[in-house]
């Protein structure tokens, strides 16, 4: 009588044992579910994020010095992308943000880039080392017209004027497809927070 009592009672805790996993298990689970890109209500007008994403066109460019840039630079990297305007008044502002913004992520897999024009390269060169930002500074090639379709992209896809893509930081993730555009006035604070959002949740994904 005493063994049968006794294999009740391990039944009965067996049983209890395995159901505390199984409400664990499920606990746990439910918590790592995806989650939506929650930015608050209060900076979502900075931010516009594209779901679903938007694959960047081909494009050939070359850096400040002379190598080739194209999408694959793109591939298994994020990127940062600035498009200054031709005066680039807001430049410096924008380049402090980007360099505090680099700093603060301190990471391999991320990195700025700023398209520019034959015209500005040198300029927007002597800027970026003067504030030290680590970016590469970019020259789209081929005609007028090709150049002018690879800043289009950033405008149609995006529904921004050509007046705001200087006022704007694009993110393109490591498969080359546009993610989000932060619209001024933004922190690195804000970027960053975002970008870690946003980050976790292509992780989800891929």
């Amino acid at each position: 009588m005493q063994n049968m009592f006794k294999n009740v009672h391990s039944k009965r805790f067996l049983l209890t044992y395995l159901g505390l996993v199984v409400f664990l298990l499920l606990l746990f689970l439910t918590l790592n579910q995806q989650q939506p890109v929650d930015i608050p209500k209060t900076d979502r007008s900075m931010v516009t994020v594209f779901d679903p994403t938007v694959e960047v066109p081909q494009f050939l460019a070359y850096s400040t010095d002379n190598t080739v840039f194209t999408n694959d630079a793109l591939t298994g990297k994020w990127s940062f992308v600035f498009i200054p305007s031709a005066d680039c008044l807001d430049c410096d502002a924008v380049f402090r943000v980007l360099r505090n913004l680099k700093d603060g992520l301190a990471d391999r897999s991320v990195q700025l880039v700023v398209s520019t024009t034959d015209l500005q390269s040198d300029k927007l060169l002597g800027l970026s080392q003067l504030q030290n930002l680590d970016a590469r500074i970019i020259t789209p090639s081929g005609s007028l017209k090709e150049q002018e379709e690879w800043t289009a992209f950033f405008t149609t896809s995006s529904s921004f004027s050509y007046q705001d893509l200087n006022h704007t930081v694009f993110l393109i993730n490591p498969k080359a497809m546009l993610v989000a555009g932060f619209q001024a006035p933004f922190t690195s604070v804000f970027i960053r927070q975002s970008f870690i959002q946003l980050r976790s949740q292509y992780a989800l994904k891929h």
